[in-house]
């Protein structure tokens, strides 16, 4: 019997958890992130980077908008010694080709935090943006969507109809941008082994 045949699907999984893979920029390449007991392990173009997981003060998990993607979530660990580690749900291909790998990512980001937990259990969890970022997110978001549709509705009185379609179609392209980015971002603390289904899909 071939080795191929007698790995389960248990064990396939178990790879897929402990390996992620992704190209951040439209221009750059990929980095690999690896989990090895209780390290995470970085490699960029070859090069490889060990960051001990005991060592890691904060995770915060996110949502971001992209101009040319779809919306990227975002994970993002905090040394004690000040350094930091990204990783997002987005891989891209080239400036307008940006492949979504939730589920990978889900899987990869699951089983970080439950290793984080085991190595490090004063680390902090939050969820979303810090709340005075994210008043002002929400406060500017609201901001452009009201004067879009006032100003909309304005040259409507007037009889600029081709205006004001033009002005309501950017208006719903922003909303489409915004609201998720506000809904997502709220601030707020979260559990390792219970992290938010939308900032965290399960695989």
């Amino acid at each position: 019997m071939s080795r191929d045949a007698e790995t389960s699907p248990a064990d396939a999984s178990a790879r897929e958890a402990f390996l992620y893979t992704q190209n951040p920029r439209p221009v750059g390449f990929p980095v690999s992130f690896r989990l090895k007991g209780r390290a995470i392990e970085v490699e960029r173009m070859g090069r490889a980077d060990r960051m001990p997981l005991e060592r890691v003060a904060a995770v915060r998990l996110s949502y971001e908008a992209r101009s040319f993607a779809p919306g990227a979530l975002k994970t993002k660990l905090v040394f004690d010694d000040g350094r930091s580690l990204v990783l997002t749900s987005v891989s891209f291909r080239s400036m307008f080709d940006a492949r979504p790998q939730a589920a990978e990512y889900g899987r990869f980001v699951r089983e970080l935090l439950r290793r984080v937990a085991r190595a490090a259990p004063g680390a902090r969890y939050e969820a979303g943006r810090p709340f005075p970022v994210w008043v002002l997110l929400a406060v500017i978001s609201a901001a452009i969507i009201g004067a879009l549709a006032y100003f909309a509705w304005q040259v409507w009185l007037v009889g600029e109809t081709a205006i004001a379609i033009a002005a309501a179609a950017i208006g719903l392209i922003g909303i489409w941008q915004l609201e998720p980015l506000v809904r997502h971002n709220k601030p707020r603390p979260f559990a390792p082994d219970d992290p938010p289904e939308t900032l965290v899909p399960r695989g």
